[in-house]
């Protein structure tokens, strides 16, 4: 696969070929907090519960493992919030409804585990449920008991939740700093829940929404575009928002209120503001977690920590070489089977947890570093350093000159909005466009903005439009330029033909635009498929047509930003450019031999990328269309200083 594939970092991308890719610098921290007296007090009197639960070997192996990730779903939601809690210990269990062991593990790990799919943005985010749904007088005595639990959990909600008083100091130090953060949740009551609390707590300018997956993706981003028309603004999301809709423009922090237990997860939300295309010279990321929970502590440590040492080695990510979830799954069995036997300090492990895990944890590193070691190996082998680099730069540049530069964009666009009367002034690192006084028909075309700031290059701020060569208002602003000089009544700025007096020639020079047709067939096997390519080019010559001189394309190119430094009736232009269409007849060998000799090239193009891309058994053939067209006819008559 290697002759095939090219793997490029980031650090591979931000220096290359002579251009400068931005990306923000990221600032990283880890922050924690403790439960209250209270809450610590319901969670231990949960986590015992819990432990009866899936010890309890009443109704068969299928109902343990039922009670089993029914206590999981427990503890996890206890972990996220009092809301979260309270709703799973109300909500019957999906594994309840399941008929077989394997069946009951299978939904199981789809309602509390991080499963990692295909599509993130239809992510399972809703409260799992703790009752398991039995009817026996047993069961009925655990549903009150989980019920008197909910209530209890209710209590806790507000000031009693000191995960969340903590948290909302983070939030206004972010907004304090000019940060626009996005809080990560495991849960929809838990992020409905956090947004709730943080409009009472943040101040009234401030605009707080969640986002979860109750909403379809459409109204999901919608909201967000409301959400950004407020200058302070806070986002609540689960992981529906960790793909799918681009952030970077809005939001520039990220806080992971919930700890996913999937390292991927985590670099999935990070990589929603620190991204190429953010605005922000730094992003921040704050990873939050409880130390006396039993839980947070060790997914960081075993998990996340490890993902993000090996990414700052290599540069790359290097999945988990196991089974996330089994890991995790390996921790609760910790946590829930081993007998407590005394109580350990805030965030020491529980007795005889220690002894279970580090074998596993420590299986999971060694093979975690071996796959880091191939890894590093693997990069060496798809980093394709054979390849040549200049070659490389030679066909881009051919590319960004066919189809125009970020530079040549800009040169267009804020020369003809002059020409049309438009104000452009340069702002910091961007461009103020005024149209008040472009003409009517234009600003409708354009879309009635009369003022706005744009870049041509990323990033750009928010606000501020990015023009790129297919925006449509460039494309607009170019289509009606065209239109407008072919209009032979049109008031339009470009002419198909024309000539001024420069001072940059010595002798009359004629700029010709030409636009080449060429027909490329491309043969596999005993079929052939046919495609029509278009481009333009700008030929010159000196003297007379019948006497021509003919120019380099450089040379050419080098006159295009001539300008007028003398006057010239219109009688003599007409004579002029008369001349070059009267003996045109005297030019046309030269700009056909140029569309062969163009073909030639473009035939080479496709035959070097056959090569590199090592296809066997197709072949190309490109004919140039002619007569080719001529578009332009403009004539440089040198200025004489008197």
């Amino acid at each position: 696969m290697a002759g095939h594939l090219v793997q490029r970092r980031r650090a591979d991308i931000t220096h290359f070929l002579k251009t400068e890719t931005p990306f923000p610098e990221r600032e990283e921290a880890e922050e924690h907090y403790e439960l209250s007296p209270e809450y610590r007090r319901l969670f231990e009197r949960i986590l015992d519960f819990a432990r009866e639960a899936v010890t309890d070997p009443g109704g068969g192996r299928h109902h343990q493992r039922v009670r089993w990730w029914s206590a999981l779903a427990l503890l996890r939601s206890l972990a996220s919030t009092p809301a979260a809690a309270a709703a799973t210990l109300r909500n019957r269990a999906a594994t309840a409804g399941t008929e077989s062991e394997d069946e009951a593990d299978a939904v199981g790990r789809r309602a509390v585990l991080d499963v990692d799919s295909e599509d993130l943005t239809e992510t399972m985010d809703t409260a799992p449920g703790a009752d398991s749904g039995e009817e026996t007088d047993e069961a009925l005595r655990t549903r009150r008991r989980l019920l008197d639990f909910a209530r209890d959990a209710d209590r806790l909600k507000g000031d009693q939740d000191a995960k969340l008083v903590k948290a909302t100091g983070f939030v206004k130090e972010f907004l304090r700093d000019g940060y626009r953060p996005i809080l990560f949740c495991r849960f929809i009551p838990t992020a409905e829940y956090l947004a709730e609390q943080l409009r009472k707590r943040l101040p009234q300018d401030v605009e707080v929404v969640a986002v979860t997956g109750t909403l379809p993706p459409a109204d999901r981003e919608a909201r967000i575009v409301d959400l950004a028309a407020n200058e302070k603004r806070v986002l609540v999301a689960t992981d529906c928002l960790s793909e799918g809709i681009n952030l970077q423009e809005h939001f520039d922090a990220v806080m992971h209120y919930d700890l996913s237990w999937s390292p991927t997860r985590h670099e999935q939300r990070e990589g929603r503001v620190d991204r190429f295309g953010q605005p922000a010279k730094k992003v921040r990321v704050l990873t939050y977690y409880g130390v006396d929970n039993q839980i947070d502590g060790i997914v960081l440590d075993v998990l996340i920590r490890k993902h993000k040492t090996i990414r700052s080695s290599l540069g790359v990510s290097v999945p988990v070489p196991i089974d996330t979830n089994a890991v995790v799954e390996s921790i609760f069995e910790g946590l829930l089977l081993r007998q407590q036997g005394g109580r350990g300090p805030a965030g020491a492990l529980l007795p005889g947890f220690e002894e279970h895990f580090r074998p596993k944890k420590d299986e999971l590193f060694t093979k975690w570093e071996e796959t880091a070691s191939r890894e590093k190996r693997s990069r060496t082998v798809f980093a394709q350093e054979s390849i040549k680099v200049e070659e490389v730069s030679r066909v881009l540049a051919e590319a960004r000159t066919a189809i125009g530069s970020a530079e040549s964009v800009q040169s267009f666009v804020v020369n003809s909005l002059r020409a049309y009367k438009g104000v452009v002034t340069p702002k910091a690192s961007r461009l103020r466009f005024d149209l008040r006084e472009v003409p009517r028909a234009l600003r409708d075309v354009l879309g009635n903005d009369e003022t706005f700031e744009a870049k041509f290059e990323m990033p750009v701020d928010e606000g501020v439009r990015y023009l790129s060569r297919t925006h449509p208002f460039v494309e607009a602003l170019a289509t009606h330029v065209m239109d407008a000089a072919l209009d032979p009544l049109g008031e339009g700025i470009a002419r198909r033909s024309g000539a001024i007096r420069t001072s940059v020639v010595q002798r009359r020079t004629t700029l010709l635009l030409v636009r080449y047709r060429f027909d490329i067939v491309t043969k596999r096997g005993n079929g052939e498929e046919s495609q029509l390519a278009e481009e333009t080019r700008v030929l010159a010559f000196r003297g007379a047509p019948h006497e021509a001189e003919w120019l380099t394309e450089e040379e050419a190119e080098t006159l295009l930003p001539a300008q007028p430094s003398g006057n010239i009736h219109d009688e003599q232009k007409a004579t002029f450019i008369g001349q070059v269409v009267e003996e045109y007849e005297r030019l046309r060998g030269h700009i056909e031999r140029e569309a062969e000799r163009r073909a030639a090239v473009l035939l080479e193009s496709h035959r070097r990328v056959r090569e590199e891309a090592k296809l066997r058994g197709v072949t190309h053939r490109v004919s140039a269309q002619l007569p080719p067209d001529v578009l332009g006819i403009y004539v440089l008559l040198p200025f004489a200083q008197a």
